[in-house]
């Protein structure tokens, strides 16, 4: 049983992070996107409030046109080994789903949902470093600022929720 817990993170962690990258690599690009457009898809994220993730960011940073080139090509040249990630991971959830935790071949398909999962963050690592790497060092000294100031209207959407559905 202790086993299935550490599992079930993992694996987790794993469908969420190929949800966000199946959904990136599904949006077409958006040619009238005046800030980042489909490169940065990979971080928007399909939150259910909205807002964006790591787009949300970009956007807010003025880059040029020079740098949003530079971000759609790093995404561009990326894809597909997402989509063939994002395809591995799907195929073998469906394996997993199907296949008992007694069955023989059960350890084999969790080996490789764990090495799909690894595969995925370490993509999205690489992706990240090299969108980084296309920052000047002034908009990444901003980056900390916008998380933060996201997660404090994050904290006060959530506090007014749960102010406006309290037990009465």
């Amino acid at each position: 049983m202790s086993k299935l817990r550490s599992i079930i993170p993992a694996l987790s962690l794993a469908v969420a992070v190929g949800g966000a990258f199946a959904y990136a690599n599904a949006a077409p690009a958006a040619a009238s996107d005046a800030t980042i457009g489909a490169a940065a898809n990979l971080w928007a994220g399909k939150r259910h409030n909205g807002h964006g993730g790591f787009r949300h960011v970009l956007a807010q940073l003025n880059l040029t046109a020079e740098q949003q080139t530079q971000i759609r090509s790093v995404f561009a040249l990326a894809k597909p080994q997402l989509q063939t990630l994002g395809a591995n991971i799907r195929q073998n959830r469906d394996a997993l789903a199907a296949t008992a935790p007694t069955d023989p071949a059960y350890p084999g398909l969790l080996a490789t949902a764990k090495e799909n999962a690894a595969a995925r963050i370490q993509a999205a690592s690489d992706l990240k470093a090299q969108t980084y790497a296309i920052l000047t060092p002034a908009q990444v000294a901003q980056i900390p600022g916008i998380v933060a100031a996201d997660q404090a209207a994050r904290a006060a959407r959530i506090a007014a929720w749960r102010a406006a559905h309290a037990p009465t």
